[in-house]
């Protein structure tokens, strides 16, 4: 009986359980992606490019631990395996971070800055620690070309729907208005509750998988032989994995493009208060809405990359991204959108949202499905099987959205001088103009450049069925020559 490893088709548990874990990605890259900031600025008061920098601080020490934790799973030794005591290890310093991260006491500007910076390190670290061993699994899990775009598509699938679950309830329950707040988006005390509810729900999802998963330790890949830690050791890791160009340039494309998602996202909730001014429940609409988008990709994805391969799916939605991205933005630029308050203004940006996060999330599916065929080729070239290390690279991109994505948000917001804790219909009309301008923009330049760098990945379907034969063959004549020296020993 073939073993999980050695099916084409996975069991529906093994995918169902690999997959919930990433709730606790997408709850985290909801908050850090469109709340933290706002709540930082807006709320509290903290300069925007303070905030940003907070967050970009956490993410440059994302830059050292992610390859790290990947260095060390990679070659880690013991009774459970070399992915899941890492994944154990996250559940409770990353819930109990992300709590303290959205109820500080009462701070100055120093203050507040330096508990943004602590506890965002200490959310990114934790993820680290899940979210880098758990992503090595993919390739781990199957060879097969396809299942492998499945298994991420349940990855991220799950992502999505927890952080859309993030949103819907933070609109409609935790930010809904109150009688002290007619706008429960400025409200300090919600968004204690709503951070322990997020926290609960990363707990949770870490845990599902970890235990879920925990059967398949036996087929999953062995590490290496014990090798210690070094400077030396990491760093020749990093060159052969940088080595690779397709690997290179794909990783650096994926940047790009979570750059442009997490700017966006960033200064989403900013768009939709101030230039589109939509209400919460408008808001919740609007995640709900985005979901069909969730849908349409987790259905599509894979069809599409079995009909016209990963690498054109990824350029023809890229592509599509470019020039459908921030139309709504120029149009309204140009006086050709309706008005605020009109009802067509909230089906055309449902409309809208939907196709680009059913693209977003395809592109996003299959640059992660294509990062695992590159372990296979890294291994055709070095020997080595190091998932963790090219995990650690995309896991970085992802973690970006945030990092990078708000940095320059907050740098725009003040270089624009957007109001801080401005009501809806306080700010003047010269500033919404100027926050289009930036984005509108700005989307387009961070897009360009994904297109630029994933457009030199050349790895096919056909490329990557070369890859494995002859890894198989390998594998063959090395049992012989293991077999054949047991022999003459015996």
């Amino acid at each position: 009986m073939a073993t999980a490893v050695e099916s084409a088709r996975l069991p529906l548990r093994t995918r169902a359980f690999y997959g919930v874990g990433s709730v606790s990605e997408g709850v985290k890259n909801t908050v850090f992606n469109v709340f933290l900031l706002f709540y930082y600025n807006q709320v509290l008061g903290l300069s925007g490019t303070l905030a940003g920098a907070a967050i970009f601080v956490a993410l440059v020490f994302d830059a050292i631990t992610d390859p790290l934790i990947g260095s060390i799973s990679d070659n880690f030794h013991s009774r459970w395996g070399r992915r899941h005591p890492f994944m154990y290890m996250a559940a409770v310093p990353m819930a109990v971070c992300f709590i303290l991260l959205l109820n500080p006491p009462d701070l100055e500007q120093t203050g507040l800055f330096l508990w943004l910076c602590a506890f965002a390190i200490g959310v990114r670290a934790s993820m680290t620690l899940y979210s880098i061993p758990s992503g090595s699994m993919v390739p781990e899990l199957t060879e097969n070309y396809d299942e492998r775009t499945t298994l991420v598509t349940w990855r991220l699938g799950f992502g999505w729907a927890g952080g859309l679950t993030a949103s819907l309830l933070g609109y409609l329950y935790f930010l809904a208005p109150s009688d002290t707040f007619a706008d429960g988006r400025l409200d300090p005390d919600a968004y204690v509750a709503f951070g322990v509810f997020c926290g609960a729900m990363i707990f949770g999802s870490i845990l599902l998988c970890a235990f879920g998963t925990h059967h398949l330790i036996p087929s999953l890949k062995p590490p290496p032989e014990k090798t210690p830690l070094s400077l030396g050791r990491f760093v020749g890791e990093v060159r052969d994995v940088y080595g690779n160009r397709w690997y290179r340039n794909l990783v650096i494309g994926a940047l790009f493009a979570a750059v442009a998602g997490g700017f966006n996202e960033v200064v989403g909730l900013y768009m939709n208060t101030y230039f589109w001014g939509f209400t919460t429940n408008q808001l919740a609409t609007i995640v709900l809405a985005l979901s069909l988008g969730v849908v349409l990709a987790v259905v599509l994805t894979r069809p599409l990359t079995e009909r016209m391969d990963k690498r054109r799916v990824v350029l023809q939605l890229t592509t599509f991204a470019i020039s459908f991205g921030p139309l709504p933005v120029f149009l309204r630029l140009l006086d050709l959108m309706p008005a605020n308050g009109d009802p067509l203004l909230l089906y055309m940006i449902l409309g809208h949202g939907i196709l680009i996060v059913a693209a977003v999330i395809a592109i996003t599916i299959a640059i992660s499905s294509m990062i695992a065929d590159s372990v296979d080729e890294n291994e055709l070239k070095t020997g080595k099987r190091q998932e963790g290390m090219f995990v650690a690279a995309i896991s970085f991109t992802t973690k970006a959205t945030s990092g990078i994505g708000s940095f320059f948000a907050g740098i725009a917001l003040d270089l624009i001088a957007f109001p801080r804790q401005a009501e809806l219909g306080t700010v003047p009309p010269e500033k919404i103009f100027a926050l289009g301008l930036v984005v509108g923009p700005g989307l387009m330049i961070f897009y360009v450049l994904m297109l630029f760098f994933l457009s030199r990945y050349r790895m096919t379907r056909e490329h990557h069925r070369e890859i494995l034969a002859e890894l198989e063959r390998r594998r063959d004549s090395q049992a012989g020559d293991d077999a054949l020296r047991a022999a003459r020993q015996s």
